[in-house]
């Protein structure tokens, strides 16, 4: 490779994995059946989970539209979902490129200790970030009572998990590294697979900067997460991120009508309007950037 690193650099185990099936189009053949998966799969389920026992299905038709994972047996099923992309990129990792489990998450052991000490230190920060007199204008009202919220918490956090493991294994865990092996190059695995998780955040429903903002967003999501990846080698800061990051967003203040079914508060504010305002920019964009700061300073520990 262009850019190869020592042996004994943490990434090497993974980058030798994937070198051991390189061609560039098997890459291709499993970003078809990821997206068949999120084409025809998934939707397929939601009817047949809708059919079978109806309070779980994540699609609700009110006022204002179609509603997506508005309750707590819908957004259940939404994230619980992932299981298929999660299963699929295992079964293509093993099928196209020889590569098991393990070589895509980085040593078991290692990558729960990371993931830990990640989780500890980013929600932390996250915790304290939420305290500060941001001056943004976000009008939120409740969603549930308390103690609803508390009922709910385990299985949203499972759920949550599930959806986050699944997006990691597949981004960061597979393409990452495979489209660093099969070009030669770890930038353009490390930028390409971002491109790609910002892209598989579009929104059609959504215009403006209601929908550009949340792909760009994404996508440096998505540089971060694949940075703490190398430097880690495992998938375990960049769970424990993405984690923190989705149960800020879901389980705490959501988006009316958008994934708000296990979520405390919702934000009744226009996202168009919103998205529009340099100081929510800057804002989420500065949160970004500093946790993942403090998830590299957590898996130097």
């Amino acid at each position: 490779m262009a850019e190869r690193v020592q042996n004994t650099h943490p990434y090497a185990p993974i980058i030798a994995s994937a070198m051991r099936r390189p061609e560039l189009w098997r890459v291709g053949v499993s970003l078809l059946v990821a997206l068949g998966i999120g084409a025809l799969l998934t939707p397929l389920f939601f009817i047949i989970v809708a059919q079978i026992a109806p309070n779980l299905n994540p699609l609700q038709f009110g006022p204002r539209g179609i509603a997506i994972g508005t309750t707590p047996g819908g957004l259940f099923t939404l994230l619980a979902s992932f299981f298929l992309l999660l299963f699929g990129t295992v079964l293509m990792a093993r099928r196209l490129h020889d590569r098991n489990l393990r070589e895509l998450t980085g040593d078991s052991r290692v990558m729960r200790a990371q993931f830990l000490t990640t989780l500890k230190w980013v929600a932390a920060f996250t915790f304290l970030s939420l305290l500060l007199p941001w001056e943004a204008e976000v009008d939120m009202v409740r969603n549930l009572s308390l103690p609803l919220w508390l009922m709910w918490l385990p299985i949203a956090l499972l759920a949550l998990l599930i959806q986050v493991l699944a997006e990691e294994l597949f981004f960061r865990g597979y393409l990452q590294s495979q489209i660093a092996a099969s070009t030669g190059s770890y930038s353009l695995g490390l930028v390409a697979s971002s491109v790609l998780f910002g892209l598989a955040h579009l929104d059609g429903a959504a215009e403006g900067m209601a929908g550009l903002f949340p792909v760009l967003w994404a996508m440096g999501f998505g540089l971060l997460s694949g940075d703490l990846t190398m430097r880690s080698g495992t998938i375990g800061p960049a769970i424990a991120l993405h984690l923190v990051n989705n149960a800020s967003a879901i389980l705490l203040a959501a988006q009316l009508d958008r994934m708000s079914g296990f979520a405390l508060y919702v934000q009744t504010s226009d996202p168009s309007a919103l998205y529009s305002d340099p100081l929510v920019i800057i804002m989420q964009s500065l949160l970004l950037f500093v946790s993942w700061l403090v998830a590299r300073l957590a898996i130097r520990r």
